[in-house]
């Protein structure tokens, strides 16, 4: 699934293990009870286990902005 797309904004019922630094995803449950987990796109578990690592205070609040996707190539100058 897109993160910018129009299921973005969607909640879910994240199960995760407690994994350092990073949460292990277990499931993804939506509005209709299913495990949308392996719909996701590797950017979207991302910001999920960078979410869930804020939340427990293992890194600062939009610290983890910055590598929440991976970039190829940085932006060309304007």
């Amino acid at each position: 699934m897109n993160p910018l797309g129009s299921c973005a904004d969607q909640e879910v019922l994240v199960t995760y293990g407690d994994h350092r630094p990073l949460a292990s995803i277990k499931s993804v449950i939506d509005a209709d009870g299913c495990d949308i987990l392996a719909d996701l796109s590797e950017t979207c578990v991302r910001i999920l286990q960078l979410e869930i690592a804020v939340y427990h205070g293992r890194i600062e609040p939009y610290a983890w902005a910055q590598h929440a996707v991976d970039v190829l190539f940085a932006p060309a100058a304007a």
